[in-house]
Order: C-alpha cells, then structure tokens, then sequence
C-alpha cells in the first residue's frame, strides 16, 4: 500500500491510499478517480515528503520508552512501599490528617483519597500533605 497526496486541475487537494504505483496509473487512466471537492477527474499526484525514522530519532524513542519504563518501576516500587507500611483511611484522608495534625488522632503515616477542595484546605493550614503518582483506576 501506498499513499498519495493528490490535486485536482481546480488545486483541491486530498489524500488516498493506492495498492501501488501501478495500481494508481490504472485508476487514473481509466478516469475512474475523481475529486472529492469538486468531481473533477483531472487528477495529479503532488509533491509528498516520505515519512523516514532517522536512526537518532529511533535512538531517542528508544531511550524515551526506556525512561518511561523504570519510572513506571519506580512509581510501583513506591507503591508498593507506600501500602506496605502507611495506613489507608480511604475517603476519610482529609479529616483524619486533620485529626493527626490537631493531636486528636494518634501519630501515624496515612494515604487515602480526598476532594482538590479539602486537599487545599489542609495545605493553607499547613498541614502537610503530598498527592501521591498515581491513580487508581477501579471499575465496576
């Protein structure tokens, strides 16, 4: 398969795509492609740069898919440690760093989920808070 940028004697342009070369030719002689603007069967291929992967650009996306695969790592490993040795509270994050903040609740490291609205809160009244690398994604 091949594709085409072509033009019309009116300078519409479009694109398609073509078996080949050869396969495009036929078409054309036969008068069997026509304009999508104007219905026109006077049709050209125009200039069309080639899409060619330089080796350093295939270099770069390599490294790229690299870096994105051990921060994944990195970001389960800290998962990982997170569930490990902090205490989930769920829904309730934002009340009970309040708790734990005010000495109404015991001292204890937490993660749980909270509104932007309340996370905001707690960070004007400086307790201190940071949103954690990921997100879980539950479905029903």
């Amino acid at each position: 398969m091949i594709k085409y940028s072509l033009q019309c004697n009116n300078l519409h342009q479009s694109e398609s795509w073509f078996a080949s070369s050869e396969a495009f030719e036929k078409l054309k002689s036969s008068k069997l492609l026509s304009c999508e603007v104007c219905g026109s069967t006077s049709i050209t291929k125009s200039l069309m740069a080639p899409s060619v992967k330089s080796k350093k650009e295939t270099e770069v996306n390599g490294a790229l898919l690299q870096q994105s695969s051990r921060k994944n790592s990195l970001i389960e490993e800290l998962k990982k440690k997170i569930e490990s040795t902090c205490e989930y509270v769920g829904d309730n994050f934002a009340e009970e760093a309040r708790a734990i903040h005010d000495g109404e609740s015991h001292e204890r490291s937490i993660y749980g989920k909270t509104t932007i609205q309340k996370a905001k809160s707690l960070l004007e009244d400086e307790i201190p808070i940071t949103p954690l690398p990921w997100h879980d994604r539950k479905s029903n």
